[in-house]
């Protein structure tokens, strides 16, 4: 037998080999895994357990405590009535995956959502016609920090994430969608991003509205995926410039960009891509296949320098940003940062070091992702940390095991997040583009009628292209 013959024999024989593993290991679900993409990975798939299920439950009542009945909205932190516009995204998906994993019936759905709905359209806007950061979730106002009346400005990632969030309600309950598309055809994106998919962000200084371009390498890359679903050039932030940093002998990507260009330190986290895997499979919108490729190798990257952390110095780690009850309220948790590997910095960048922990959205969204001993023994520690009253913790504080007692949305939402991606059996996006018979689409179809506010542009060809 020829090499090249016997070399493809081998291949195949190896292709066939791991389909049969895949499938005994899941049975349908393994199946469906695959014909959906996911030969790269080894997800966590199927119906929920009792175990499972409770982890849910508790999840959602951290929502069901939190509502504001006048308006839908739910505490950012409990008990605390403000939200950022990434948390109204969580609150979007926390909200889908409930029904979908039973938590609630199309009733309470339906009311839920139409609450919802309307406050979403009706949100004020700062005067570049754009949402602002923060609101309070009993009137909607406009807000600060300190939750009083304030105008702070807007951030493209925080808006991509809820334009991602509207898509994947869109994609499982598509009656709705008339409604969801017309919360963004409110808004201006001349100021967002512009014609080479570049993504801004806006801070008020001096009473002055300075906008400046956004987004780091992982964050960069998921934020522009959510405006990709709408149709909105994206290329730029897909393609952040990246260079290598050496942890325990691995290669990892990190931004290349100055941080005084970007409002934030060059730093990898587990958030953007776990958020990548478990809403597309790392297939963004708008990436050609070199990118995916890129995506799939960063993110296994991120997974495999914290096993290894744990394989070789026995230290469970799970990093995320988290918050706090108490100043410095949040902290960035990172795998490496401002030079150094497993550095944890406060967001004015001060180092601190002792509040550094096992985060409760990581090993929820590592746990999904990766079905291995290191996300086993992550689950296995993390799965009590929680009031069943109340919701899910924070995480455990990696110098003392204390638990870190904060419960929030984003945390919360991630539980379920990552219980429906696996419940689901495949990428909660693979199929949320706007199409050609959109509302969305067709107000932009006609050059007289569409509002002027730098929104894709539509023409017959693209439409015939869908």
């Amino acid at each position: 037998m020829p090499k090249t013959v016997m070399r493809v024999a081998v291949v195949l024989l190896a292709i066939v080999i791991g389909t049969v593993w895949m499938l005994r290991r899941h049975d349908a679900a393994g199946w469906h895994w695959l014909v959906n993409g996911g030969w790269h990975t080894t997800a966590r798939l199927g119906k929920l357990g009792p175990e499972e299920q409770r982890w849910a439950a508790i999840a959602w009542r951290y929502v069901e405590n939190n509502t504001q009945a006048n308006t839908g909205l739910v505490n950012g932190s409990d008990k605390r009535p403000v939200i950022s516009l990434w948390q109204m995204g969580d609150l979007l998906i926390a909200l889908t995956a409930a029904r979908q994993l039973d938590l609630i019936d199309d009733v309470a759905f339906d009311r839920r959502l139409t609450l919802l709905l309307g406050t979403l359209n009706r949100l004020p806007l700062t005067s570049a016609k754009l949402p602002n950061l923060l609101y309070n979730t009993q009137n909607i106002s406009m807000v600060g920090y300190g939750n009083t009346p304030q105008v702070i400005g807007w951030s493209s990632r925080d808006i991509a994430r809820l334009m991602m969030a509207l898509r994947i309600v869109a994609a499982f309950h598509p009656q709705y969608s008339e409604y969801l598309e017309r919360v963004i055809l409110r808004w201006d994106f001349c100021r967002i991003v512009d014609n080479q998919g570049q993504l801004y962000a806006g801070q008020m200084q001096d009473q002055k509205l300075v906008t400046r371009a956004e987004g780091r390498l992982g964050d960069s890359e998921y934020s522009a995926a959510g405006l990709g679903l709408w149709g909105f050039a994206n290329q730029q932030s897909l393609r952040p410039p990246a260079q290598h940093v050496i942890i325990d002998g691995l290669a990892l990507d990190i931004d290349a960009r100055d941080p005084r260009t970007t409002w934030t330190p060059s730093a990898i986290t587990t958030t953007p891509y776990m958020l990548s895997g478990i809403e597309y499979g790392w297939e963004l919108p708008g990436a050609d296949r070199d990118i995916i490729r890129l995506l799939r190798q960063r993110a296994s990257n991120v997974y495999r320098v914290q096993e290894m952390r744990w394989q070789k110095e026995k230290i469970l780690t799970a990093r995320s940003d988290f918050a706090l009850s108490a100043p410095p309220w949040h902290v960035n948790d990172t795998i490496f940062a401002n030079g150094y590997a497993w550095n944890t910095l406060a967001d004015d960048g001060k180092w601190l070091p002792r509040l550094a922990q096992v985060s409760t959205r990581a090993v929820f969204g590592l746990w999904a992702l990766w079905d291995t001993p290191f996300t086993n023994a992550l689950m296995n520690m993390a799965r009590l940390q929680n009031d069943p009253a109340r919701g899910w913790f924070e995480g455990r504080v990696e110098a003392t095991g204390d638990y870190n007692r904060a419960i929030t949305l984003s945390t919360n939402a991630m539980v379920l997040e990552a219980l429906f991606f696996k419940s689901n059996m495949a990428p909660l996006l693979r199929n949320g583009e706007i199409t050609a018979q959109s509302y969305f689409r067709q107000q932009l179809r006609d050059p007289f009628t569409a509002p002027q506010r730098c929104f894709p542009a539509v023409s017959a060809r693209a439409d015939a292209a869908d």
